[in-house]
């Protein structure tokens, strides 16, 4: 018999008893599935920023200005009368007191006048005393013998003051003529630097600021403002400054070209990454912090200067919790959760 003539045959009480089984099977193994649990719900947390707690520093801008060195005093010493040059007994460059021969004229004639000034000097004196000469006379006899003894002592050209013979552009056997120039001569101790600074710069230090002179050499010097402008050049308008340095060893010379670095006056600030600093949407330039209830608040700042260890900034709050990481995912008023950025100590370089 085949299995389709053996379905048919079967009774309705059969199928029923199959149908009801698997029925029986089916509500069984409902009890070992178990059902999808729905959805939790989810709780919303406060957003976590990286922080760094910073106390106001009082910090000094440094003005960085381009300057010459100028020597304190350069005179070309220059004849009073005139005559032929019969001495040189200093060289170019080389160092002379105050009062020293720089250059010698020939003083025969004016030697052979002296002399005879000087007797008719003495003679008159005698003569008054004796009172055979007149006020007047006697007067006469002096002025003859000073405008001697001047010209006698013009002949021997002097520096006027402790320095160096830059330059003598004359040689024994010249005719030197009255107002001429004998040699140059500097005043190199102390050393001048002059510069120029902008309008702004001006209202950030005075005369009493701390200034650091580095010339073309390398070498370094702490110097004095001994002048500031009170007068802008009228094409740049810049203001003149003039720094004092002490020059000793006159290794400074006239005319090098030097940096000058002034320490502006001191006030209080922040350094920062330059990576934090943000714009708000008026376009200023500012950093995010966390005030004291957790929430997030936007300070305009001014950038004071950018320095190798980080930015110098004014305009936050003297004691600030300043955002490092996580300033664009939070917006202003918004309360969040803080970790502190030990990444960021003080000694280290925060760029």
């Amino acid at each position: 018999m085949s299995i389709v003539t053996r379905l048919l045959s079967r009774s309705n009480l059969e199928w029923a008893s199959i149908f009801i089984g698997f029925a029986i099977i089916w509500m069984v193994s409902g009890l070992f599935v178990q059902e999808p649990a729905p959805p939790a719900l989810i709780e919303k947390k406060d957003a976590v920023v990286r922080v760094i707690d910073q106390k106001a520093e009082n910090f000094s801008k440094e003005i960085v200005v381009k300057g010459f060195t100028k020597a304190d005093k350069k005179v070309l010493v220059k004849s009073e009368t005139s005559g032929k040059i019969i001495e040189l007994p200093v060289e170019q460059g080389s160092f002379i007191k105050k009062g020293e021969v720089i250059c010698s004229l020939f003083v025969a004639e004016r030697q052979a006048n002296f002399d005879k000034a000087l007797l008719d000097y003495n003679s008159a004196k005698k003569l008054f005393e004796e009172e055979l000469y007149s006020s007047k006379q006697l007067q006469n006899a002096k002025s003859n013998y000073e405008r001697a003894k001047l010209e006698l002592d013009y002949a021997k050209i002097k520096a006027p003051f402790d320095g160096v013979v830059d330059k003598i552009d004359l040689d024994v056997g010249d005719f030197l003529n009255r107002g001429s120039t004998c040699a140059t001569v500097l005043d190199l101790d102390p050393m001048m630097v002059t510069g120029d600074i902008s309008e702004s710069e001006l209202l950030t230090f005075t005369k009493d600021s701390g200034v650091k002179v580095i010339t073309n050499d390398g070498q370094e010097y702490q110097g004095n403002i001994t002048f500031i402008s009170s007068s802008a050049d009228e094409m740049m308008h810049t203001f003149d400054i003039e720094i004092s340095i002490p020059n000793p060893l006159r290794k400074i010379k006239d005319g090098q070209t030097a940096k000058v670095i002034v320490s502006a006056t001191p006030q209080p600030a922040h350094i920062v990454p330059l990576s934090i600093l943000r714009l708000d949407e008026a376009g200023n330039i500012g950093v995010r912090v966390v005030n004291k209830d957790n929430l997030v608040e936007f300070y305009t700042v001014e950038i004071i200067q950018d320095t190798e260890n980080g930015v110098w900034v004014s305009g936050l709050p003297f004691n600030s919790r300043i955002i490092t990481v996580g300033q664009d995912y939070v917006n202003n008023n918004e309360k969040v959760d803080i970790a502190i950025d030990y990444r960021l100590n003080k000694d280290e370089n925060i760029n």
